[in-house]
């Protein structure tokens, strides 16, 4: 059974729309997030991407997380896994069986130092 592969605990963060700073300039501000649980994999083929920023590499991890179809994620998500937070890496694909939806498969980077 599917849920029984849903072995980790996450909490899922989504923007919230609309958010301002004080000087009324729009501003990313995330929701108080939800519980959920997942299966989260490290990937192997290209986990460990190079990037180049500037006049440095640096490494980049990336994740694939699997989902209950009842979670509110979407492409500007961020997912907090034990130590790690991911940012959702485009839009989650919703995935269907016979009988409707089945799970999420969301790609994630993790974010360094968040």
């Amino acid at each position: 059974m599917f849920t029984n592969l849903l072995i980790h605990n996450i909490t899922i963060f989504n923007l919230v729309s609309g958010s301002t700073d004080r000087y009324g300039n729009e501003t990313q501000v995330f929701d108080s997030g939800t519980a959920a649980v997942a299966r989260v994999q490290q990937l192997d083929v290209g986990g460990q991407a190079r990037e180049r920023l500037g006049d440095r590499d640096t490494t980049s991890t990336w994740f694939e997380v699997f989902a209950l179809p009842s979670v509110t994620v979407n492409a500007y998500s961020h997912i907090v896994w034990g130590s790690k937070r991911l940012a959702v890496d485009g839009q989650p694909k919703l995935v269907y069986d016979g009988s409707g939806p089945h799970h999420y498969e969301i790609m994630a980077k993790e974010i360094v130092g968040g």
